[in-house]
């Protein structure tokens, strides 16, 4: 009797083992190595369709995908590409929530590089034709009160509400405009490319980090892996890239550690000049701890991928006021 029940207390851990494996396979499979299940999170994209984008870009599509395939086949079906972006041939713009879910596994490093860059630069040129239109509309009212000193209690609601999201409290029309300009797309893509490793970071994969913007609410943060000891910050996360890159130009736009960038911005405008990325990313020394290396880090991310022929595309067009 007591071979017969050591036989069956066997049998019966047997069995509970075999239970226990399974159970922490399916788990471990849901958890770790499923990434195409119906749970995954969908990239939504919209389509903007318009010759003419002073006119601002009108919504025709709007949708969901999931995988890097997918993302190439619509920017090849709405004829999408970097060349068509440069010469002004598009038709549509191609805006996607994030990067695909499958990024990493590009083996294809010109491919994956392509990916980054056609995700960021229609996000970026959108977010600086908005701030765009938003200078445009300052500089028609401006024209239209003779340049005169108003007193600001006597600004238009629109008016007050650029001032309040720009943090601005002056009353110079003149320097609110230098804050309320674009960010080159050339430094704009050169920051995106350094700050997210070309995309492939934790923080750009989990919070559409691409610019390595700090916080310390921990509710809209991710904690660095390597911060040093004393440190509080985050890296913040976003909804979407072009959240994200809405931030990161306002950070630039409106914070104090970035007076020299933009009043160097202001001398380029009043002279007519190019918006230089390579020029503008020397004002940026507090943008890293890295200071001058990671300036140096901009200037040749900018050389190494040509990054400046986008920086043509504001000389090109009227909306360079």
């Amino acid at each position: 009797m007591a071979s017969e029940s050591k036989s069956n207390f066997y049998i019966f851990s047997f069995l509970i083992f075999l239970m226990v494996s399974n159970y922490l396979i399916v788990i471990g499979k849901y958890l770790f190595f499923d990434k195409n299940t119906n749970d995954s999170v969908p990239i939504n994209y919209e389509i903007f369709g318009s010759k003419n984008v002073e006119d601002n870009m009108r919504e025709i599509e709007s949708d969901s995908i999931n995988l890097s395939n997918e993302m190439f086949e619509i920017f090849e079906n709405y004829n999408f590409s970097i060349d068509s972006f440069l010469d002004s041939s598009y038709e549509n713009i191609v805006v996607f929530s994030s990067l695909p879910e499958d990024f990493l596994d590009i083996e294809s490093v010109k491919l994956k590089k392509d990916l980054f860059i056609k995700t960021i630069l229609p996000i970026v040129f959108l977010e600086n034709e908005k701030v765009l239109e938003e200078r445009n509309k300052i500089l028609q009212w401006w024209t239209e009160t003779e340049g005169g000193e108003i007193d600001k209690d006597f600004w238009p609601e629109w008016l007050k509400s650029i001032v309040e999201k720009y943090s601005f409290d002056g009353e110079n029309i003149g320097n609110l405009l230098m804050s309320v300009d674009i960010v080159p797309i050339s430094l704009a893509l050169s920051q995106a490319a350094i700050e997210s490793g070309w995309g492939t970071s934790r923080y750009a994969r989990d919070g559409n980090a691409i610019f390595g913007q700090y916080t310390y609410d921990e509710e809209v943060g991710l904690l660095p892996k390597e911060r040093s000891d004393g440190k509080k910050y985050l890296i913040r996360k976003f909804s979407n890239i072009s959240e994200s890159t809405a931030s990161y130009i306002k950070n630039l736009n409106t914070h104090s550690a970035y007076i020299e960038f933009r009043e160097v911005r202001k001398k380029l405008r009043m002279n007519g000049e190019r918006m230089d990325g390579g020029l503008l990313a020397e004002e940026l020394i507090n943008y890293s701890e890295r200071k001058n290396l990671y300036i140096q880090d901009i200037k040749d991310m900018i050389k190494a991928n040509h990054f400046e022929r986008f920086d043509d595309i504001y000389t090109s067009k009227s909306l360079i006021n």
